[in-house]
Parts: structure tokens; sequence; C-alpha cells
């Protein structure tokens, strides 16, 4: 009887060591990466985010004096990518991945569509991704960490588009132009060569000028 006792106990200790050596995570470096899918505009409208797939990917990426560098291999027991979709529950506000302590890179693939709804009908609406498609995130354990996407509703021309503006210069003779002399002739007083500066402007000593070739400096 002794025995039989002695052996299970062996057993109970082996097993506790095969699930501690199995890389199985821990249930205190767990926490939960939030990805919400419906929110609420200024006005009070609400909007749903709809067939939107996110790759996460475990790993870091720093900048150092040779570029960019990092890892994306796994963390732990965390495959290399999770991929998660507003579609497999529809009628969710918010899509929660449980994973292991660690920094995760998470992108929205395109594809996306953004509803408004009203009365509890989704109508497809325009919308531009204002943010970057892929975003970090930290993931500390028994916490929920947030990722944050902002859209604007209407197309790209209205929120990217900006305005160019082109303007020309217009000189009645070279002098205005060249400052009384050509580059490396002589000035009006016959001295040293003057030097253009930064504006294009050429002092009659032959100083040169700096900060748009205002600022006297020392002749030649």
């Amino acid at each position: 009887m002794g025995t039989r006792i002695s052996d299970l106990a062996a057993w109970g200790m082996l097993i506790t060591a095969c699930v501690a050596c199995s890389g199985q995570p821990q249930q205190e470096d767990v926490g939960n990466l939030m990805l919400p899918l419906a929110t609420h505009g200024p006005s009070g409208a609400e909007y749903r985010l709809r067939s939107a797939t996110f790759d996460i990917n475990p790993g870091y990426y720093s900048y150092g004096s040779g570029g960019a560098y990092g890892s994306s291999a796994g963390i732990g027991n965390t495959p290399a990518t999770v991929s998660v979709s507003s579609e497999a529950d529809p009628d969710a506000n918010s899509i929660s991945v449980e994973l292991e302590q660690g920094a995760y890179n998470v992108a929205l693939r395109p594809g996306w569509q953004m509803e408004k709804v009203e009365g509890g009908v989704g109508t497809p609406v325009e919308a531009t991704l204002l943010t970057s498609g892929t975003v970090i995130a930290y993931v500390y354990p028994h916490s929920s960490a947030w990722v944050d996407y902002s859209f604007g509703i209407g197309g790209r021309a209205v929120w990217l588009n900006g305005q160019l503006d082109i303007n020309i210069g217009v000189y009645e003779d070279p002098n205005q132009y060249y400052g009384g002399a050509g580059y490396g002739g002589l000035g009006p007083s016959g001295g040293s060569p003057g030097v253009a500066g930064a504006g294009g402007a050429i002092s009659s000593a032959g100083a040169v000028g700096l900060a748009g070739g205002s600022t006297g400096g020392a002749s030649f």
C-alpha cells in the first residue's frame, strides 16, 4: 500500500513538472487586447466597423543608428500571427483577444466597411482611415489594452487633400535679380567681386550676405 502511494505521488510530481515545462502561459501573465468595433460620432450617431480583419503579430520594433530592427517571433506560447474578424460576431461592440504579456503589432487589413446604424439597421457609408493601419499595443497581465483607430466620415478627398499654391516672381531689370553685378563680377564701385547670399542679393562691397542676403559679413 505504501509503495502504491509513493508511486502515485511520483506520478503527480511528474505531471506537475510536465505542465510547468510545457510552455503554457501562467494565468498571471495573461491580459486582453481589445479591438473596438462600434462607437458614436460627435452628433450622437452610431457607427459600426464591418468586414474588418485584424492581424495581431507579437514582437517589438526599435529604431537605432542602423535603422529599424525588431522581432516578429511569437511570445511564449502565442503563435506568430493571430487573426480575428468583426464578422465572427457582427453585433459585438468589440473583439477581446486573450494574450500573454508583451508588445503586439495590430494591422487592419484593407477591405473594411463603415456602417451608420439607425434603428438597429446598418447602412454602409463612405469613410477614410485617418490613422495608420498598423498600431502598436502592449498587453499587461490582468489588464485590457485598447487599440485605437480614427476614421473620418467621407472620402479621401474630404479628409486628406490639401492645397498647393504656386507663386511667380517678375523682374524688369537684371540688376533687380543679380543685385547690380553678375556672380563673380565687379560691384558698382569696381571693388572686389560680390558673392551671392542665400536670397540671391550681392552686397556692393563684396560682403557675403546671410539670412536672405541682407546681412553683411566680412569682406574679401
